[in-house]
């Protein structure tokens, strides 16, 4: 075995035990706020962390896990592995809006009934994370949709992937600041909220780092492009 191949194995072995953490946690975190959401009925931000988590870390982590997995790519072709990632960013998008929307509904219900409340909008790190990362993936599924129908070069499938991995890492951050708001100190004891930050922490290193390495070496490559001259870097051809 050479060292190139060495090095390949090795790496294969750890990605691939990544991808495995990261199904794990980001099912377990889904599926832990998920039945206390449910427990709540749904009632006031119950709802909003019901369809916020179910969108942002599971359909959010598993579009970028899909897309990476050499098995499935293998099992269903690259053309049906594109329309699954796409369909779960699709989803993690319009969810994800009407758990923000939620939210918002919310709030200006509660300035109805009292004109005197104080309601702040996208005020807390929550909320702003929340935000921010929402448009980041609003930028992904712009982005990503014309790569089904016309060839729309390197610079937008880079452009795609640098939308999908910042908007997932901005939501992530919002989602362990959630934890500290109010609904997850009622929620949760404080060893409990530690637990979930670790595990939130966890999942997004293991979901995020394959696609990062990737995007590094598209970045290396189109500079390599604009710099040397396009004989020096192979164009890719997966999204």
């Amino acid at each position: 075995m050479t060292t190139a191949e060495l090095h390949g194995s090795y790496g294969g072995l750890y990605f691939g035990f990544c991808t495995l953490i990261s199904h794990v946690l980001l099912a377990g975190i889904t599926a832990a706020i998920v039945y206390k959401c449910l427990v709540l009925k749904l009632v006031h931000t119950a709802g909003h962390a019901f369809y916020c988590t179910i969108a942002f870390v599971f359909f959010m982590g598993e579009a970028l896990l899909v897309r990476n997995s050499a098995y499935l790519e293998s099992s269903l072709g690259p053309l049906n592995l594109n329309r699954l990632h796409a369909v779960l960013g699709l989803l993690a998008f319009l969810v994800g809006v009407g758990g923000i929307g939620i939210k918002t509904w919310q709030k200006l219900e509660r300035k109805r009934e009292d004109p005197n409340a104080t309601v702040r909008h996208f005020k807390s790190n929550h909320a702003f994370y929340g935000i921010i990362g929402c448009a980041l993936l609003l930028g992904s599924v712009l982005s990503g949709l014309p790569l089904y129908f016309i060839n729309g070069g390197f610079t937008l499938k880079m452009l795609h992937r640098f939308f999908g991995l910042v908007g997932f890492l901005t939501l992530m951050v919002s989602q362990m600041f959630g934890y500290n708001t109010g609904f997850g100190r009622r929620q949760w004891k404080a060893h409990h909220q530690k637990l979930f930050k670790f595990f939130t922490f966890i999942a997004t290193i293991t979901t995020a780092n394959y696609e990062f390495r990737r995007f590094v070496r598209d970045v290396a490559g189109l500079a390599t492009y604009y710099f040397i001259g396009p004989d020096a870097a192979e164009a890719r051809e997966d999204l």
